[in-house]
């Protein structure tokens, strides 16, 4: 069997999924190729990952140096056509697919379709991402979600509206989002066992107890929220023992984040280093005393994998797809409304006069909690999409041709 998993961008949490996947494959004899939309986009840099790519991967439009915008416009397009091609030559026998929305993915779909490929949906959509009017949903249902065979989902959110759009119970199961929990256990071990090494590997780290945030700047990231709420949260202690906040990330926000702290005046305890890549983040999740997830939307939330697999305790917004399975109110965090500045900086201020002991405990729930959201998880999972969409289509297959017997015979 000739196996295709499409990414927009590969990425390690990426890497590790696809790994897993080709040992599987390995086993089976079936050959696995994995197809990046992109070597560099606008959404997401990941950083250099060259050492985490050890399968055949892919890109259908390498970027030669300048990220594009794979999602809309010009290169969506390119990358649909890109798509179209790649799959006429390799002619594989199932494609697994990203969601729906994407030009990329409605081609690899149609291709799948029309081709007789099986057609494997990835899907993290949720209801509550956005405001959903039912002609829209059941247009997308006729015309995409019920053409997949099978579907890999990240949580319980994801499922309940995939059969909320006519999808089959049955051919829905859950691993999708999911990281390499080892890598961010030992790298997050390796810089609290040598907190000195670590920051003459990342001179940015802060001396003093922080909160961390990894995200992308981007507006419905509310990171303006979460400063505002910080800057709340250390008048609360009118900076006697305060910690400090860590930003990880870049984004077209970042000037107004930098213009808000410095507003606030907490240039002195608000840390923004830019992008840290997947190489060097563990060493802000090892040293980091709890870590902080304030988006308004996330249909997901990987860096709550990350964070709970580097055992940390969680301060998650409500609206955030992984804290329905990864976080655990006064277990390993609490949760918040994003909207409230009030809610943020109280789950601040509890975090911050909770015992070291109870923080200690929080960080080892997390890492309990995530244990079972792994790579070979993803993997195991989709070889269950995969078997559950053959033995569909064969059902189909003998339906039909015992209705044409029963018509013949007539």
């Amino acid at each position: 069997m000739n196996l295709v998993v499409l990414f927009q961008n590969v990425g390690g949490y990426h890497g590790a999924r696809l790994r897993a996947l080709q040992n599987i494959c390995n086993a089976r004899n079936w050959k696995l190729t994995a197809v990046q939309v992109t070597d560099n986009c606008t959404e997401h840099q990941w950083g250099g990952l060259e050492q985490a790519i050890d399968f055949d991967l892919r890109t259908l439009l390498p970027s030669e140096g300048k990220p594009l915008d794979v999602d809309c416009g010009e290169d969506a397009l390119a990358a649909a056509r890109a798509m179209r091609i790649f799959l006429n030559k390799l002619r594989p026998d199932i494609v697994v697919i990203p969601g729906w929305g994407f030009p990329v993915s409605r081609t690899a779909l149609s291709w799948s379709r029309r081709y007789g490929a099986l057609a494997i949906l990835m899907s993290e959509s949720k209801r509550d991402d956005e405001k959903r009017l039912w002609w829209k949903d059941l247009i997308k249902s006729r015309l995409f979600v019920r053409r997949f065979d099978a579907a890999l989902v990240g949580g319980q959110l994801h499922f309940d509206y995939l059969v909320e759009l006519g999808f089959p119970v049955e051919q829905i199961f859950f691993g999708y989002d999911v990281v390499d929990n080892d890598y961010f256990r030992a790298r997050a071990a390796a810089a609290r066992a040598d907190p000195g090494e670590a920051r003459r590997r990342n001179p940015l780290l802060p001396v003093r107890p922080f909160f961390l945030a990894v995200t992308r700047l981007i507006d419905r990231k509310n990171i303006l929220g979460l400063v505002e709420a910080f800057a709340a949260y250390r008048q609360h202690f009118k900076e006697d023992g305060a910690w400090d906040l860590a930003i990880c990330g870049s984004g077209k926000e970042e000037p107004r984040i930098r213009q808000m702290i410095q507003h606030l005046e907490l240039g002195d305890s608000v840390h923004m280093p830019g992008f840290v890549s997947y190489q060097q983040i563990g060493d802000w999740y090892g040293l980091a005393d709890a870590f902080v997830h304030p988006a308004l939307q996330e249909q997901w939330g990987l860096v709550v994998n990350e964070a709970c697999a580097a055992g940390l305790p969680i301060l998650s917004s409500q609206t955030v797809g992984a804290r329905y399975d990864l976080v655990r109110e006064n277990e390993n965090g609490w949760l918040f409304n994003p909207r409230s500045k009030e809610e943020i900086t109280s789950v601040l201020i509890k975090m911050h006069t909770s015992d070291r002991s109870k923080r200690n405990m929080m960080g080892k729930n997390s890492e309990a909690i995530v244990a079972a959201f792994c790579p070979q998880r993803f993997a195991t999972s989709l070889f269950r999409a995969i078997e559950a969409a053959r033995g569909s289509r064969k059902r189909r297959r003998s339906a039909v041709a015992a209705g044409e017997e029963s018509g013949f015979a007539r």
